[in-house]
């Protein structure tokens, strides 16, 4: 019988993978903008593209353990997700990012995508050595809901036209 937190986790995950990619458009259209500086466009794509990575790197092994549930595969996915716990907000915190509702949003999204994959991982079975945190773990959310999650967290008006016009580019329907 599959586990019901891998069906979840599979679905899941290309939301917040897109949601990921989101956050390196977003910041390109307000560089363009000029409600960015060149170092923060910098430091938040590298952020997006860890992000990015990190889950496609557990997609891959959601899907590896969907075909074949293994206390081996099991352990890697828990320390992707504690990777994950550990090095996005070290990162975010280091970005120094200066504009105050950029900086907000880009957390903003950073734990949408942390809660929900904590969210996840509070439903899978516990091997020996549990790494998993759960930071920021909210309530499990499913697909539809990621969206209008970050939709209203992320890309909701702000009052700053600029702005706005960015964040209203990178909602997901």
């Amino acid at each position: 019988m599959q586990s019901q937190w891998v069906n979840v986790a599979v679905q899941d995950l290309p939301v917040l993978t897109q949601m990921a990619l989101n956050i390196a458009t977003l910041v390109s259209t307000l560089a363009a903008g000029k409600q960015a500086s060149t170092g923060a466009v910098a430091v938040i794509q590298n952020i997006s593209a860890q992000v990015s990575r990190d889950l496609n790197l557990l997609q891959s092994s959601y899907n590896e353990y969907k075909a074949s549930p293994n206390n081996t595969t099991l352990q890697k996915i828990q320390n992707i997700i504690s990777g994950l716990n550990q090095n996005l907000p070290a990162l975010l915190q280091a970005a120094h990012i200066s504009n105050p509702i950029l900086s907000a949003r880009v957390s903003a999204a950073i734990n949408l995508i942390i809660s929900t994959v904590n969210s996840v991982a509070s439903l899978m079975p516990r091997s020996s050595a549990a790494t998993s945190r759960k930071l920021h773990a909210l309530p499990l959310l499913r697909a539809n809901d990621l969206k209008k999650q970050w939709n209203l967290q992320v890309c909701s008006p702000s009052g700053n036209i600029v702005m706005d016009a960015a964040f209203a580019d990178s909602v997901i329907r």
